[in-house]
């Protein structure tokens, strides 16, 4: 179904999604000549609640602010032709992602608000109210211009008040131009420039645009329409029942031929200079010509417009040739003799064949121009960059210094990186509180990969990490790390076998000293162990020992890895905190002599049939030391056997590795809202791999939450959306601080299993959004058919209500309803 607004449908959305790589390179927002970030504004709206889709808005509004209208118009030769999929399958449609977030931001009421400036006692003066005019119009505005934005229509949006409303909403584009009017001090006035124009401004800026259509040399022209005249009201021109020829084989060439289509033309020709395969369209575009039964006729002059009086008779036309070797250029197509034609089935004829500037340059003081009148004709995404850069020109030139704008892309005049300073990505601050130390964040780096060595954490800190636990390392201890250790169960869920660093712990100790020296505002902690032989005696000295040479290397605070699914006890149970007793009297060893300062972190499973006897004989050990800072974490990877090809020859080879990331995210909630009330301080650690699914921990009690799996399927550089996805999260719900978000969930965090409603819904379908795969037929129940059009039919008196058709149905064409009285009368559970 073709919509002018661009959108994509709620399982079109998710799908489109679901397929963004993260980049670590992000060729598409090297290749958006606004610098917008499709692989950002993709991420923050994966959640795909209200402040996910206010915050992915303002990733795309504050570097485009016609981001709205881009989404819908943009080609495919920008962002999703630097897509990475575009050479393995197919580009991720970037540009309807875009159009659709730009939407439900808006229909949620959800566009995001940008800080308004205080005012610099300046002010410009700019001419042309299209895309490039109000690029700069944003940028200035928010740097705290005074902006008076003239144009001769006074109708602000330039050629994108031309575009056809099948192609783009009138409503997309006032409402991208209210946004931008929001931003600060701009003006919409009436006028044209002048050289002799007098006011009290402190810089003008020209970008009028090609505001005058070419009519190429042809006998006639006069009986033809232009294509401004004719976009700007098409229902002026009777086109109905005539024979349309497009002079023209562009983009504005297709616009008014699918117009003419529209509005009834029995035919409609495209006659161009150029090949189809010249023809400058897109995939998209080419496609419509064809859908629309548009004929296209290429390498072709029209030579004359036959008419009688003021009507249209036919045309006259010669075949045009491109000398070997030489690149299309209008003016390098030669006429072939001899092919004269005269063309009797044409009675209305529309000139498309470009625009030219009707502005005369002259270098002046204080006056710069920027736009198509500058670069040619571009795309609006194109325009809007050129006046972001025009406006860090004038910023400069009024204050007498040098431009900010980028230098280092490679002589494109059309890429801009300026970003409107009034965007606000962290409204809420996400300070938080680690054991009486403020720390950036609640968010932390779990002992894994990431975090394994200086350079690690070097780099985690640079992307904004507010700290991190170093990776478990042992003193004197052989260590075994297996070979391809790590596991991908899914996309999103990872397992591995690597039981520890390979770092020995004298090596970690000098790092943490380093890291702590160079970045003292950041929570350096460590990870450490120590053997579970059965002698008591030589088991304690060495987990005290460790502990003490931790603590003289100022790490800020100490993890105990007491959760290895690889095992550690083998004597009660797999893993040492299976294990009540033993799990106590180590983590008395380490309380016994443990510094009260630093903080003492005892990582646990969830493996366990009950964790309340675990953390009731920790809890016993804690009161013994009421002046001693502990805490656990929970709920760490899961023991989980995975099978692959080995030496094996009677099976593959079984491997016990934790499980973690998205797999786990369920079992580390339970964990945490069953310790809860026990009023132990938690660090959560175990799943997360969004900042909804750690929020949640947060509201479950925890103080901080660690990541590992995101950080390595995502990069370091991920931090930034945790960041600003928990700071909307919180502003939306009214939450003021990290301590406030802290067991909001409680006390009573899990609804009981009697109190969830009986009242059954019954699915229901949206028949035009039904691709006909016949998978909901699969009901258990038996209560889904299909009609003779191979669309699902629900029986109410089988339909238990129990949802998961709708779940599972890849197109969303399924919903779930209230019954209506009789629907609930029918419904026979027995």
């Amino acid at each position: 179904m073709k919509r002018s607004d661009g959108c994509l449908t709620d399982a079109q959305f998710r799908a489109e999604l679901s397929r963004c790589e993260y980049c670590e390179e992000k060729p598409c927002k090297e290749a958006c000549p606004a610098d917008c970030s499709p692989a950002d504004f993709i991420m923050a709206a994966k959640v795909g609640d209200r402040p996910d889709f206010r915050r992915a808005a303002a990733l795309i509004m504050g570097n485009n602010p016609l981001g709205g209208v881009c989404g819908v118009v943009c080609p495919d030769r920008h962002c999703m032709k630097a897509c990475v999929h575009r050479t393995f399958d197919s580009a991720v449609n970037i540009p309807a992602v875009q159009a659709t977030i730009i939407e439900r931001a808006k229909m949620l009421g959800a566009m995001p608000e940008f800080a308004k400036p205080a005012p610099n006692g300046k002010k410009v003066a700019i001419f042309g109210a299209g895309p490039a005019g109000l690029g700069a119009a944003a940028l200035l505005a928010q740097k705290g211009y005074a902006v008076d934005l003239f144009d001769g229509t006074k109708q602000p949006g330039g050629m994108c008040n031309l575009i056809p409303k099948s192609r783009l909403s009138p409503k997309v584009l006032r409402t991208d131009i209210d946004f931008l009017l929001s931003l600060g001090k701009i003006s919409i006035k009436k006028g044209k420039w002048s050289r002799a124009r007098k006011g009290s401004y402190d810089a003008f800026l020209v970008a009028t645009g090609l505001d005058e259509p070419f009519i190429p040399a042809m006998k006639g022209s006069e009986a033809a329409v232009d294509w401004m005249k004719y976009l700007d009201n098409p229902a002026r021109f009777r086109v109905r029942g005539k024979r349309v020829a497009v002079i023209g084989g562009g983009a504005v060439a297709l616009d008014c031929a699918e117009e003419a289509v529209a509005r009834g033309a029995r035919s409609v020709e495209m006659f161009a200079l150029e090949t189809w395969s010249e023809m400058p369209l897109t995939a998209k575009e080419r496609h419509s010509i064809q859908e629309s039964g548009i004929a296209a006729t290429g390498r072709v002059r029209v030579t004359e417009i036959l008419k009688k009086g003021k009507r249209v008779t036919g045309l006259k036309t010669i075949k045009v040739v491109l000398p070997r070797g030489k690149k299309f250029h209008p003016r390098n197509v030669i006429d072939l003799k001899g092919t004269e034609q005269t063309r009797p089935d044409v009675d209305c004829v529309i000139v498309a064949a470009g625009a030219r500037s009707s502005i005369e340059r002259v270098n002046s003081k204080g006056v710069f121009y920027a736009g198509d009148m500058v670069n040619g004709p571009t795309t609006v995404v194109e325009a809007v960059s050129v006046g972001k850069n025009a406006a860090l020109d004038i910023d400069a030139f009024v204050f007498g210094r040098s431009s900010k704008r980028s230098r280092s892309d490679n002589g494109r005049a059309t890429k801009s990186r300026a970003v409107l300073p009034g965007r606000v990505m962290l409204p809420v601050s996400l300070t938080a509180d680690f054991f009486g130390r403020e720390i950036l964040s609640p968010f932390l780096l779990s002992a894994a990969p990431p975090s394994d060595g200086y350079k690690q954490m070097k780099k985690a800190y640079e992307a904004g990490w507010a700290g991190g636990t170093m990776k478990t390392a042992f003193d004197n201890v052989p260590i075994h790390i297996p070979s391809e250790y790590m596991f991908a169960f899914s996309r999103s869920t990872y397992a591995n076998c690597d039981n520890v660093s390979g770092h020995p712990l004298n090596r970690v100790c000098k790092e943490v000293e380093r890291l702590r020296r160079e970045y003292p505002d950041r929570l350096t902690a460590a990870s450490t162990g120590g053997p579970v032989t059965g002698d008591d005696e030589h088991d304690c000295a060495a987990w005290q020992s460790n502990t003490q040479k931790l603590e003289a290397a100022g790490a800020m605070g100490i993890e105990y890895s007491l959760s290895c699914p690889q095992g550690g006890d083998g004597t009660k149970g797999d893993i040492v905190s299976q294990d009540a007793e033993l799990t106590a009297k180590i983590i008395g060893w380490i309380m016994e002599i443990g510094n009260a300062d630093v903080p003492k972190l005892f990582k646990l499973t969830a493996a366990v049939t009950s964790i309340y006897p675990i953390m009731s004989a920790i809890k016993q050990v804690f009161a013994r030391y009421p002046n001693k800072k502990a805490g656990v974490t929970l709920a760490n990877t899961f023991p989980t056997l995975a099978f692959r090809k080995g030496d094996k020859t009677s099976w593959e080879e079984g491997i016990v590795v934790g499980m973690s990331g998205e797999g786990v995210i369920p079992i580390s909630n339970l964990t945490l809202a069953n310790v809860s009330r026990l009023g132990l301080a938690v660090s959560g650690n175990g799943g997360p791999m969004d900042y909804k699914a750690a929020a949640n921990f947060l509201a479950l009690g925890a103080r901080t939450v660690q990541f590992c799996t995101i950080v390595m399927k995502y990069g370091y550089g991920i931090v930034d959306e945790l960041y600003s996805g928990l700071s909307y999260l919180m502003q939306e719900r009214g939450i003021k601080s990290v301590s406030e978000l802290i067991g909001c969930a409680l006390p009573a965090p899990i609804t009981g299993f009697m109190e969830l409603s009986p009242v059954k819904k019954v699915s229901d379908v949206h028949a035009e959004l039904c691709q006909h795969c016949g998978n909901c037929a699969r009901c258990p129940y038996l209560a889904i058919e299909l009609d003779s059009k191979n669309v699902p039919v629900t029986d109410p008196a089988r339909c238990i209500g129990c949802s998961i058709c709708v779940q599972k149905c890849f197109s969303g064409a399924l919903y779930m309803r209230k019954r209506t009285r009789q629907e609930l009368a029918i419904l026979n559970e027995a």
